[in-house]
């Protein structure tokens, strides 16, 4: 059949045939490589998309663990000023010095009730001083001053009608210090997991 065609016209018929081959070829090979390809692509661009989230992930976690050590030091820094249990059995001894130490008298403490938080403990004592007005600055200031969290509060002065008294305000106020309640630590803190 092909004999009896002229060479360009067995040409044409050759590269026909060519072009059947392979688009035959296309379709029944390299069609399911294409497939392939393209289900690869698609694989590949869900795991990037995997892989951006598991990046905005740990970049979150990132961020949550430096906030979690910001507030253990936070929480370092305020157990140094916030007194332990025997440090607050002894406000009632310092409170009496810094009054002496300012010639301040006190005619009464009383240990208030006790509120307690998940993270603290307010330990109040009602105090009756008596006092002239600068030493009653002065005893303040040495509160304030105190190296660990004393708080003063319903702080009332009256001036004493007694003019030969040696005292010319009588003081009434609420000194509070607050201690940490250890048992908020979390186990590795309070010494490991078990």
């Amino acid at each position: 059949m092909m004999e009896n065609l002229s060479p360009k016209a067995q040409a044409g018929v050759l590269i026909v045939l060519l072009i059947v081959i392979a688009a035959i070829g296309y379709f029944m090979l390299f069609k399911d490589w294409y497939r392939q390809i393209d289900a690869t692509r698609a694989q590949i661009s869900k795991v990037e998309a995997d892989i951006q989230k598991g990046r905005a992930l740990q970049a979150k976690i990132n961020e949550f663990n430096r906030q979690i050590n910001d507030l253990k030091e936070k929480l370092a820094k305020l157990k140094e000023i916030m007194p332990s249990t025997m440090e607050a059995g002894k406000l009632y001894g310092n409170l009496n010095r810094m009054a002496n130490d300012n010639q301040v008298y006190i005619v009464s403490i009383k240990a208030g009730k006790k509120t307690s938080t998940d993270v603290y403990t307010e330990l109040p004592y009602g105090m009756k001083l008596r006092a002239r007005f600068n030493d009653v600055g002065h005893f303040f200031a040495n509160l304030a001053n105190f190296p660990k969290i004393l708080n003063v509060k319903n702080l009332e002065m009256k001036k004493l009608k007694a003019e030969n008294s040696k005292y010319s305000l009588s003081v009434n106020c609420q000194v509070s210090t607050f201690i940490y309640n250890d048992k908020t630590d979390t186990p590795e803190e309070a010494g490991g997991a078990k």
